[in-house]
């Protein structure tokens, strides 16, 4: 029997249209909000921190107007905060002749792309891509950087270059093999020797006010010991794993970024790690929330939709007593 209706469509079937946009994953390491937050930075602010006062307790022998123990240091650091900047601008005619322009206004607003589906992506994703830079910056901006990824990081200075710049904390370092030489078992060996090589008054604080801030490479490679231990324990941490991993009662933290900021600027020393107090890690700027302050406008001049985002961003740190480091 004939089919009663036939066939006489000229349009080429292309297949159905989801109407969703997917991002793009992306992992956010430690949130910069866990270290001690300094609010209101303009740009410059002189931060001061006092040495350790001790053996101030003695005998008593006679009636004296004499002082007893030592003196301390009053000393002073320089937290300097970048001026950044994000600006991103679209307009709809990107995306004439596909799906999207189903989701487009019409009229005279037709230009005009907010509240589509378009703009709410570009703004999720600029959301997200803030979160991720200020991470990536704080730990590896460097306003000397000249190469060809300098714009992404040279708006400041980050903790990286200022721990290695510090004549203690340098002289203190635990040497870590680059990823060329990283070796099998060479994680548990660089976690001990960071403890090790602590000082008594990073030691002295407590195992949940301090973490140790690892390359990926070393976080895999201890996991890998773990999961070697051929006891119950290790075939848990193998088949179940953990939400979080611990060295001696204190987080190992993996900073899957760091990857990122190594590759983007050539550095070779790129296995890496940090044991340090949290609240010794400074961060200083002019929003609580970097990636909450936007704006979004259109303008009928340039027909186009533009987001703007403007913050201070600066780190420090503040005793060479509460951190050493592994590269």
């Amino acid at each position: 029997m004939a089919n009663v209706a036939t066939d006489n469509i000229g349009a080429t079937y292309s297949g159905a249209n989801f109407n969703e946009l997917f991002l793009e994953p992306i992992f956010r390491d430690s949130d910069l909000m866990q270290f001690r937050v300094i609010p209101n930075v303009k740009h410059v602010m002189n931060l001061y921190t006092a040495d350790a006062l001790s053996c101030i307790v003695q005998k008593y022998t006679t009636c004296s107007s004499s002082d007893t123990g030592e003196t301390f240091n009053v000393n002073d650091k320089v937290l300097t905060a970048g001026r950044m900047r994000v600006a991103v601008s679209q307009c709809q005619d990107e995306f004439f002749g596909t799906y999207l322009e189903e989701s487009f206004r019409n009229g005279i607003n037709v230009f005009n792309l907010e509240g589509t589906a378009l703009m709410d992506t570009i703004l999720q994703n600029v959301r997200n891509g803030i979160s991720r830079d200020v991470v990536r910056l704080a730990w590896f901006g460097d306003t000397a950087e000249a190469g060809s990824s300098a714009a992404c990081y040279n708006s400041t200075d980050g903790w990286w270059k200022l721990l290695i710049a510090d004549a203690v904390v340098d002289a203190n370092k635990v040497a870590i093999a680059n990823s060329g030489a990283f070796a099998t078992g060479d994680a548990i060996v660089a976690l001990r020797a960071l403890w090790a090589a602590a000082p008594s008054a990073l030691q002295g604080v407590g195992n949940n006010e301090k973490a140790f801030y690892v390359s990926r490479l070393i976080y895999d490679d201890y996991l890998t010991t773990l999961e070697s231990q051929g006891n119950a324990e290790g075939q848990r941490q193998l088949v179940d794993g953990t939400i979080r991993t611990y060295f001696r009662g204190v987080e190992v933290i993996p900073m899957y970024d760091w990857d990122v900021a190594t590759a983007q600027r050539l550095i070779t020393d790129n296995v890496r790690a940090v044991y340090v107090a949290k609240q010794n890690l400074a961060v200083g700027t002019d929003t609580n929330d970097p990636e909450g302050e936007m704006k979004m406008f259109y303008d009928d001049l340039t027909e186009k939709v533009y987001v703007r985002a403007y913050f201070k961003l600066g780190v420090q740190f503040l005793h060479d007593s509460l951190v050493v480091i592994g590269y």
